[in-house]
């Protein structure tokens, strides 16, 4: 009985160090807290589309158009349409006042058309349309650093890619350096954080010119493959929002002061990834995202429409 009370200790001990070893990081629901602000938006339920908090206004740009409200609450759509097609592929991006859209994709992965046209609105009525040069290429997210647009890797119907590029007004493009210490990637999302630039896929990277990086952490929590999050900084952190883990989509959301030590929150939105959010008059906005395909149990998609809003709480 002795031996078989020690051995149950020992195996304790270590799942527990385990456990410790693989997760690093605390979970707190104290100090944010989520509420629903909105059971259905205006726009249909869908996942990897875009919020954005221009001239004061939340904005949710999406694949049936775009859609503007002062408050999160009441919303109106707008006249602008989405003129860079699939939302999966390509992204908009705050710029210069506005809002810019680089490339057109129209399609999927096996039969598209890609234009390298880029769109850009002041108004937020109508857009621009200027020939370009950025590269043929998709699955990557612009970043807006040192009043310049840049994208780093992505990918296209041949290989993936580990350069970074840079523009001063949308058009016309430059190939800053290649052979970045990351290597070929697509999907990198960069968030500023104090001035420096973080890069995340399932490793963490961090850079002060966008060209010179070095590795944070090699994974973002020991142990997982995380993906399908949307990165974000709010109250001087970085966030992730809809962290799907091992495969498994979850309502987990990571925030961290350093990119390297994470606190864990379990949100009270449904399990999803794909989420559209951003951060407007001091606090998150999220929604959209998807669910499913997994397991035998949820072997179909479900996608999201609902509205939520995180506050940090005041003691």
């Amino acid at each position: 009985m002795q031996y078989l009370n020690l051995l149950l200790l020992s195996l304790l001990f270590a799942c527990t160090e385990t456990t410790s070893q693989k997760e690093n990081l605390m979970v707190n629901t104290e100090n944010y807290q989520w509420r629903k602000i909105l059971d259905e938006g205006p726009w249909t339920k869908n996942y990897n589309f875009q919020m954005f908090s221009i001239k004061d206004t939340l904005w949710v740009f999406h694949p049936d158009g775009t859609w503007y409200s002062s408050d999160g609450t009441s919303w109106a759509k707008s006249p602008l349409q989405n003129v860079i097609q699939n939302l999966a592929f390509l992204d908009y991006v705050p710029f210069n006042g506005g809002i810019t859209g680089i490339g057109s994709f129209k399609g999927n992965i096996e039969q598209y058309t890609f234009k390298p046209d880029v769109y850009h609105s002041k108004d937020m009525k109508k857009w621009q349309r200027f020939s370009s040069t950025p590269p043929e290429r998709f699955f990557y997210h612009p970043f807006v650093f040192q009043d310049k647009l840049w994208f780093i890797g992505g990918e296209d119907k041949n290989r993936l890619y580990g350069d970074v590029w840079n523009s001063s007004d949308g058009v016309q493009w430059e190939k800053i350096k290649e052979k970045l210490p990351f290597g070929n990637r697509s999907g990198s999302q960069v968030v500023q954080l104090n001035n420096r630039l973080i890069l995340f896929n399932n490793d963490v990277w961090i850079s002060d010119d966008a060209v010179v990086w070095k590795m944070l952490s090699r994974e973002i929590v020991k142990g997982e493959q995380l993906f399908g999050y949307t990165a974000l900084v709010f109250d001087d952190k970085i966030w992730l929002l809809g962290c799907t883990r091992n495969g498994q989509f979850t309502s987990r959301v990571l925030y961290s002061e350093d990119g390297i030590h994470w606190t864990g929150q379990d949100a009270p939105w449904s399990n999803r990834g794909g989420v559209a959010a951003c951060v407007h008059r001091g606090k998150i906005y999220m929604t959209g995202g998807k669910f499913g395909g997994q397991d035998i149990q949820h072997p179909e998609f479900e996608y999201s429409n609902d509205l939520w809003v995180l506050e940090k709480i005041t003691p």
